[in-house]
């Protein structure tokens, strides 16, 4: 194992690069109170580190050419303390029992909260893409489905003393091949849990801005903070298009508003404008095509049945 206590932190750097990549360190306070521990073993072939420091930023910048470059991507376990990581554009806690996956060719910056530890496992970038696990999967995974309770399990069982103890060469890449078969079921889980959060974001914006003539995709997108071609992909189960899908809703609250009988001195196009319609005729012509009968006969008939 390698210590460092009252050392240079170009020292533990130096170590760290040698067992995880390039990463450069900071740390503010004086040398004498500086920690850094870096203990690495080789399960089959996959690498797992225990670090563990105080340094007050470890940054990777995006395409460093090393040896972990194409090869590797980092699952890690936060064990003990709190980190702050931005990673392609999104700001992340990690506290302790958090679990990350990472793609080193991604610029990461972390930012501990003080003395952290974690355990970092470098898997096969090659085995993760055949497994259908790319880009959009990384960054922080959820963990409340049951493959991920049993990857965090997994993971927090792991310590030089277990691995001293029970890995032997008969366990080969079984290590490995497990997480991967964990991280699989999670993902997808974490995918759906996202999809489903940005849904209901974006169509909570939908409905409180209806009445707004310059509602759009775009600005949609915006506020949820996704691009567009994402959104698109958001309502693609309602077979039609986000400006058909926002349409359709201004045609629900004028019906709804047709169908009141309060409304009944208010003129069709004054409903109709305030809800985001510029163009009467347009209007009527999408209202009779989605129902079959045109606002006027709407209105008329259901005058008769009050």
């Amino acid at each position: 194992m390698l210590k460092y206590v009252k050392k240079e932190v170009m020292e533990w750097t130096q170590h760290l690069q040698n067992v995880c990549g390039v990463f450069e360190t900071s740390f503010d306070g004086q040398d004498s109170l500086f920690i850094g521990e870096v203990e690495s073993y080789l399960l089959g072939q996959t690498e797992v580190a225990f670090i563990k420091s105080n340094a007050n930023v470890i940054v990777r910048k995006k395409g460093v050419p090393d040896r972990v470059k194409d090869r590797f991507c980092f699952l890690i376990l936060q064990h003990t303390g709190k980190i702050s990581i931005e990673y392609t554009d999104e700001s992340l806690t990690l506290c302790e029992g958090d679990i990350i996956l990472l793609d080193p060719e991604e610029t990461i910056s972390m930012f501990p909260h003080g003395l952290f530890s974690h355990i970092s496992v470098h898997l096969s970038r090659e085995k993760l893409f055949k497994h259908g696990i790319s880009h959009e999967h990384f960054g922080k995974l959820m963990t409340n489905n049951m493959s991920g309770h049993l990857l965090k399990n997994m993971l927090k069982a792991m310590s030089p003393e277990n691995i001293h103890l029970w890995y032997s060469e008969e366990d080969g890449n079984a290590f490995e091949e497990a997480l991967i078969a964990l991280i699989k079921p999670t993902i997808n889980y974490k995918s759906i849990q996202s999809f489903d959060r940005l849904r209901a974001k974006a169509e909570r914006f939908i409905i409180e801005n209806l009445a707004q003539p310059n509602l759009s995709p775009q600005l949609i997108a915006d506020h949820v903070g996704i691009s567009l071609r994402h959104l698109y992909r958001l309502f693609i189960d309602e077979k039609q298009s986000i400006n058909k899908y926002i349409q359709f809703k201004r045609l629900e609250e004028i019906q709804r508003e047709l169908k009141d009988l309060k409304n009944s001195k208010l003129s069709i196009t004054h409903i109709a404008l305030k809800w985001g319609f510029w163009d009467s005729a347009h209007f009527s012509k999408i209202f009779k095509k989605t129902y079959g009968i045109s606002p006027r006969a709407f209105r008329e008939t259901v005058g008769e049945y009050p």
